[in-house]
């Protein structure tokens, strides 16, 4: 049912003749429009529903659309509360509207029906994208699907107005292909009806109009995430409650007098919620919640009763407290502590003017050598950057050629064209007019599972063979009775025509995907539940990798694949990001991973051992600001890091961006270059000759083993650690290469190598870093 402020006029223009492009038939169409947010169409989650492209057309007006089904979701006057992790750094929480609505969608929906001879149905449109005119309008597009197979496009062009008399008006302008003979589309919107009909181009438009409304404030806004309120978000809660005064049933504060001095969680209430009833605060019965475990409606109560001004329980809901970390003993950076300098094969240089501060969600070069990143912020922006290859920041010229972007974390640019991986989208950024700025977002696919969980990001983006890789993270605030969406915790395959496929699963958070040994491609995952330890991890089809978070019937009789790499945390990695193939001197064909938290850059050496990679990781550089979550490579040969951060355990705090170039310059430092596996030990090389007398004692290394379980804790401890003992010891006769003898190895293990402090190359030259971690799925043979 219409708002009963709602006025509805009908305005059906029927345009005879020629498409007329970008002209319309009626009044003349306003040009420059100005619009109530700098970002003023932006795509995220939105009241706790995905796939939402909001337009903030005038002060006076707001609306949004589902991208999903091509419905209006809600005309409203007031704003939207950019609160979440990119936004706000608050994790839990998402973006919401404030204010009063207009119209808002009901029971009576947006409607597409198309009509045969013989039939009529409804059918849901296929979102295909949107267009930002010159004059600063919109015009969105879809697909529409005809019983003969084919599709006609549909194009709609939302815009505010104001009647003579002053009132709000919300106009909606519908183009149309021609339709096949004998078959009418009709669209239907509250009481409202246009009909497209057959053999030509159509012009439509829908008017209607609302009394004023006052002055809008906005409502208070969540500050801290929380994980009670999270989930009585997701439970429906709030469609009888609301936190002060009583609606359908009491306000949440009302509660929290009632029972906040009570000592804990009373039972009663706890039963209450699960099995509903009538008569404590009035006769309207409580809807039962049957579905809902008491462990997640006692952590709900819990936030309710936080709300009582007197004294009450804590804010912070009961939660399991992590295992204490065993301090790792330290001596100096590189040697069992992070490094704090660049590494001495590279230069560097910021290439982020002072004024220019970027959180960098993804990195990317075009044809021309300008550099593109995305921002992990509210701008949701993609920018281009002129003349980086300088490395002089008076020579680079910054443009912003995209915005309002859902958490970009991936680009990649094919024959010049840019594509954007969004968090539920991967978008085309189309120029038609070649002045360089987005003039279209053109939906490739938008199918994958989604919801409203703020950790299910999608990482990542490479292009193979007509085919885009990406990787889909879990939801993180599950409750007890609730499974993930079939699609997470996997790396995807997107095809051009829009389909996806499943490649692997058992993924926790992926955040990077790229090129290794072999042009294979490696992803890295972070710890957390049922991930003991970071990991790089060889991309293969069908793999399952361990992670079983939210899994109750699925993935869990499989038998979980090892990594390539663990990566442990805390000494070598935390938060891992995209890794990136070297190019540099005896480095060449190595990789580099970025890290977020650990921070800086670390190097892995692989191997094919018995058909299968593994290998090690050594420290390589810091001593780069934030925390880097992408690297590439320059058509100059130079390295780019982008850097990112928020506050909390996410970063390299204080620093929350970073964009910084790495040129070499062949001054190769004394350190471990890889690690080997062979049949009775470890193989060690290093870039330059180790001194006579140096390397050539047990008492020269500490060597350790230790294996991994996953188990649905956050993280995991050493298991069966243990020091192993050198039987012997063999050096090269160029003295680059040392080798041990470990009668103890055995597989299935990290192998953790520490070399003394004082070991020195031929030339005197100290060690670069000491450590390095091997991760021995197998041995080598003999051979």
């Amino acid at each position: 049912m219409p708002l009963p402020q709602g006025r509805f006029v009908l305005l059906l223009i029927i345009c005879l003749g020629l498409w007329l492009g970008e002209h319309s038939c009626g009044p003349k169409e306003l040009t420059n429009i100005p619009r109530a947010r700098e970002v003023w169409a932006l795509n995220t989650i939105l009241d706790q529903q995905v796939r939402m492209l909001s337009l903030a057309l005038n002060p006076e007006m707001y609306v949004a659309y589902h991208t999903e089904s091509c419905r209006l979701y809600q005309i409203w006057k007031g704003g939207i509360h950019l609160d979440g992790a990119p936004f706000k750094d608050i994790k839990t929480l998402q973006p919401t509207s404030w204010g009063t609505p207009y119209w808002k969608d009901s029971l009576t929906q947006d409607r597409w029906v198309v009509e045969t001879i013989d039939s009529s149905f409804a059918i849901t449109p296929a979102y295909q994208g949107y267009r930002i005119l010159a004059d600063n309008q919109v015009r969105l597009r879809y697909g529409i699907p005809l019983p003969n197979g084919s599709t006609v496009s549909i194009e709609e062009q939302p815009e505010y107005e104001q009647d003579e008399a002053g009132n709000p008006v919300f106009k909606q302008l519908f183009r149309s292909d021609p339709l096949p003979p004998a078959i009418r589309l009709t669209y239907r919107r509250a009481g409202q009806q246009l009909i497209f009909s057959s053999h030509k181009k159509d012009s439509l438009t829908l008017i209607q109009t609302f009394s004023p409304l006052p002055p809008q404030q906005a409502a208070p806004r969540q500050l801290t995430g929380n994980r009670g309120k999270y989930w009585m978000d997701r439970s429906g809660c709030n469609t009888c409650h609301e936190l002060e005064e009583q609606t359908i049933g009491p306000g949440y504060r009302q509660i929290a007098s009632r029972y906040g001095q009570e000592e804990g969680i009373p039972d009663e209430l706890v039963q209450k919620v699960k099995q509903g009833g009538a008569g404590n605060w009035g006769e309207v019965p409580m809807v039962p919640h049957p579905h809902l475990e008491e462990s997640s409606i006692r952590v709900m109560l819990w936030y309710i009763l936080s709300l009582s001004p007197v004294e009450g329980p804590s804010q912070q809901s009961p939660r399991k407290k992590r295992p204490p970390k065993k301090p790792i003993p330290t001596t100096k950076p590189g040697f069992g502590t992070k490094l704090t300098a660049i590494h001495p094969a590279y230069d560097l240089s910021v290439i982020r003017p002072e004024a220019f501060k970027p959180r960098v969600g993804a990195l990317a070069f075009m044809p021309d050598s300008s550099l593109l990143l995305t921002t992990w912020d509210s701008i949701g922006g993609v920018y281009r950057l002129y003349g980086v290859t300088s490395g002089d920041t008076n020579q680079i010229r910054i443009e912003r050629i995209a915005q309002g972007l859902a958490e970009p974390l991936g680009i990649e640019v094919v024959e010049g064209e840019i594509y954007v991986l969004q968090k539920q989208e991967l978008t085309h950024l189309v120029d038609l007019d070649g002045d360089g700025i987005t003039d279209e977002y053109r939906n490739v696919c938008n199918s994958w599972d989604a919801s409203i969980d703020f950790h299910e990001y999608s990482y990542g983006l490479v292009y193979k063979e007509g085919t885009f890789w990406a990787n889909l993270g879990l939801a993180m605030r599950l409750m007890p009775q609730e499974e993930q969406l079939p699609d997470r915790g996997k790396t995807i395959i997107i095809h051009t025509d829009g389909r996806y496929e499943w490649v692997n699963s058992g993924l926790r958070q992926p955040n990077g995907i790229g090129w290794g040994p072999e042009q294979e491609l490696f992803i890295s995952e972070n710890q957390g539940n049922w991930v003991p330890a970071c990991k790089l991890i060889h991309v293969q089809k069908g793999v399952f990798h361990g992670c079983r978070l939210g899994y109750r019937l699925q993935d869990t009789k499989q038998q979980a694949k090892a990594p390539a790499v663990w990566l442990p945390q805390d000494e070598i990695g935390n938060s891992p990001g995209e890794p990136v193939p070297m190019q540099d001197g005896p480095y060449a064909g190595q990789l580099l991973l970025p890290e977020v938290t650990h921070g800086g850059i670390k190097r892995i050496f692989l191997e094919k051992i018995a058909g299968e990679f593994q290998g090690c990781v050594f420290r390589f550089s810091q001593g780069l600001g934030a925390g880097v979550i992408r690297l590439v490579w320059g058509p100059d040969g130079a390295l780019y890091t982008g850097g990112v951060g928020m506050n909390g355990n996410w970063g390299v705090p204080p620093y929350q961006y970073g964009l910084n170039r790495l040129q070499y310059n062949a001054h190769i430092p004394f350190e471990m270059l890889k690690v080997k596996s062979k049949a009775e030990g470890m193989q060690i090389v290093f870039t330059h000759p180790l001194r006579p007398g140096h390397g050539e004692e047990p008492t020269d290394y500490l060597i350790q083993q230790w294996r991994y379980e996953a188990t649905e804790n956050y993280g995991g401890p050493k298991l069966d650690l243990e020091e192993l003992t050198i039987s012997s010891i063999h050096m090269s006769e160029d003295r680059r290469s040392v080798s041990l003898t470990l009668p103890q190895l055995k597989t299935g293990r990290v192998v953790y190598i520490r070399l003394a402090d004082g070991l020195m190359s031929e030339q005197g030259e100290g060690l670069w870093s000491s450590e390095v971690w091997y991760t021995l799925n197998a041995k080598a043979d003999a051979s």
